[in-house]
């Protein structure tokens, strides 16, 4: 048994999905904090990386371009309570418009839950999440190695994975 998970942490485990296990909150005061997330995929994966190690990659929620955030101070601290590393994924306004609100929330949404009459098929978005795909590989391929097990979640990431092909990887 030792053996094995000697073997198991030697292969990393990576977490890739459109949010981090986190979620960014602004108070009153205007000042940031770092609550951590809920949902099925954080109640089910924070414990395995806890345990075992591991990193989480994806995106704070918030415009980087736009907030008066650090986001670096506030993942460091959140980081501390994980017990894992978070790499973010950080996104301009333009971005979260086309990727998220957009190709994602207005095109992919209603298609994977038989609604296309809801789809809104601005040409715009596709260039938007081909990009922001684009953008999540080239972290993955900067803070992963070999032996990662890389897990890409999220209907938001479909494209991740040719991103990652056409990075050589």
């Amino acid at each position: 048994m030792n053996a094995k998970k000697k073997q198991a942490s030697k292969n990393r485990l990576v977490i890739v999905s459109n949010r981090l296990p986190i979620v960014l909150k602004q108070s009153g005061e205007g000042r940031w904090r770092a609550d951590p997330g809920s949902g099925g995929l954080v109640t089910a994966m924070a414990p395995v990386l806890k345990d075992r190690g591991g990193l989480w990659i994806g995106w704070p929620g918030t415009a980087t371009d736009e907030e008066d955030i650090d986001i670096d101070r506030l993942l460091r601290d959140a980081v501390k309570d994980a017990g894992y590393p978070f790499k973010p994924v950080t996104l301009t306004a333009e971005e979260v418009d086309g990727y998220y609100h957009g190709f994602a929330n207005e095109i992919l949404w209603p298609l994977f839950h038989d609604l296309q009459t809801r789809c809104n098929f601005d040409p715009s978005y596709w260039r938007a999440y081909r990009d922001v795909n684009r953008k999540f590989a080239r972290v993955i391929a900067d803070h992963t190695g070999p032996d990662d097990h890389i897990w890409i979640h999220d209907y938001h990431l479909i494209g991740v994975g040719l991103e990652l092909r056409e990075l050589g990887l």
